[in-house]
């Protein structure tokens, strides 16, 4: 179960994505439907940590298997 629910004030998602560099360029996608490039990742799951549903993440959308130098940075958005 991803940790997402909706309230009267919105709908709150706790999603994590992946900084990946490869030959000092850095992933980003973008599909048919998106007007705009996004960074590799998904919503966490129940129990989950943020590390592991990083590494799932990228393994369910890259099929490659990866690992954590460092975490970067927290960012909250709400809209």
């Amino acid at each position: 179960m991803d940790i997402t629910f909706k309230t009267e004030q919105g709908r709150f998602n706790y999603r994590v994505c992946a900084i990946i560099i490869h030959n000092e360029k850095i992933l980003a996608m973008k599909d048919e439907h998106a007007p705009y490039y996004y960074l590799p990742g998904g919503r966490v799951k129940l129990h989950e940590t943020a590390e592991s549903a990083v590494l799932r993440e990228v393994k369910e959308e890259l099929e490659i298997d990866a690992e954590i130098v460092r975490p970067l940075w927290l960012n909250q958005s709400f809209f």
